[in-house]
């Protein structure tokens, strides 16, 4: 859904780069299709998150667990949060109050997601688990330095793409804990 909403959203838009431009851009204020882009795209997806990770959260006993599940869903927030509160055009560190909202939440969504892959890592840092950990420890990482580089001035000409990147690994991480926490808990 993030994928094909992106790629959709981004070819109606003219002049928008996927290597500059954020993916909050396609719902900036005054963008075209700014309604369609916050209730349509970031609202599904942050819930349909919210409702994977509770789905496994409501069978997990796992201390790490319980609390990698509520980190990620950090990830669900930024998308929520996007909808209702979206950036002013060209997604500035600094701006309305609108944008301070959606900043702030965006810098939870990318720390609290590599917090969460850091705590899973530990969860499967145990014997026939170690491949598991190893990659989520270093997804953790790369989205918490992704989030680094986020936060540079100097990388404004590739943020779009230092974000697609750390998008990617965020969700195709959830997306492994989703699938791999209940095959686990399952007798």
């Amino acid at each position: 859904m993030v994928l094909i909403e992106t790629l959709y959203f981004a070819s109606v838009r003219p002049g928008y780069s996927h290597i500059s431009n954020t993916i909050s851009e396609l719902g900036e204020t005054g963008a075209p299709f700014a309604d369609r882009v916050s209730f349509g795209f970031f609202l599904p997806v942050g819930l349909l998150v919210w409702l994977a990770l509770w789905l496994v959260y409501r069978e997990a006993s796992d201390r790490y667990v319980l609390l990698a599940l509520i980190a990620l869903s950090s990830l669900g927030a930024g998308y929520v949060a996007a909808a209702f509160f979206p950036c002013d055009s060209g997604a500035p560190f600094f701006g309305s109050w609108r944008t301070q909202v959606h900043n702030v939440v965006g810098f939870i969504d990318y720390e609290g997601t590599g917090i969460g892959l850091l705590v899973i890592s530990r969860h499967f840092a145990r014997p026939g688990a170690t491949l598991r950990s190893v990659a989520f420890l270093v997804a953790g990482m790369s989205v918490l330095l992704c989030l680094a580089l986020l936060s540079l001035e100097a990388t404004f000409p590739i943020r779009g793409a230092v974000q697609r990147i750390a998008e990617v690994i965020q969700f195709t991480s959830v997306f492994f804990v989703c699938y791999l926490l209940p095959r686990e808990m399952t007798p």
